[in-house]
């Protein structure tokens, strides 16, 4: 059997739709730890390393959303995938519609962009402080991941499901329905 081949603008729709799908996930696991349901059963040694735990989700997160903006060459990212659209002859109406939501994605994760990977996670600066901020300064990136969402939904011109199965006895999780409830 042979394999499917893509355009390139294909291909880097499908790898950032797994992108996003992985992405989803890390953020439904932040949200349900963030809940700390074993708080009082907890040590105050639990309690840290939960809460180093959640800072490091939420570096992930953040690299995560900051990376489908990353315009470098070789990059699979949203402005990457829109210029391989562009490429491969996208209709001049349309490419500037996803142009304007592309471009919006930008400005949504420039915040997450300046104040917190390129000072405290990828371009850390000389005084900078390394403790976990998840309860002090909480990282908001809920408008940003649901930028992504759209953004990747607008790119490939259908709602694209982000479905996750944890094995073959559970039920299947919807991930934007569960992260919306």
């Amino acid at each position: 059997m042979s394999k499917k081949r893509y355009t390139a603008a294909e291909d880097l729709l499908e790898g950032l739709k797994g992108d996003i799908l992985y992405l989803l996930l890390t953020i439904l696991a932040h949200r349900e730890k963030q809940r700390l349901l074993n708080l009082a059963k907890m040590s105050r040694e639990d309690l840290v390393l939960d809460l180093v735990l959640l800072e490091s989700g939420t570096r992930d997160i953040v690299a995560r959303l900051t990376a489908l903006d990353d315009d470098g060459s070789g990059s699979r990212s949203f402005p990457n995938a829109l210029a391989a659209m562009n490429r491969e002859g996208l209709e001049a109406k349309r490419a500037e519609e996803l142009k304007k939501q592309v471009k919006a994605y930008r400005g949504a994760v420039n915040d997450l962009k300046i104040n917190h990977r390129n000072s405290y996670i990828s371009h850390v600066q000389e005084f900078a402080e390394v403790v976990p901020r998840i309860v002090d300064k909480p990282v908001r990136f809920e408008t940003a991941a649901g930028l992504a969402v759209n953004v990747l939904d607008a790119l490939m011109g259908r709602q694209v499901g982000y479905r996750f199965r944890v094995g073959s006895q559970e039920p299947e999780i919807d991930l934007p329905a569960r992260l919306s409830a």
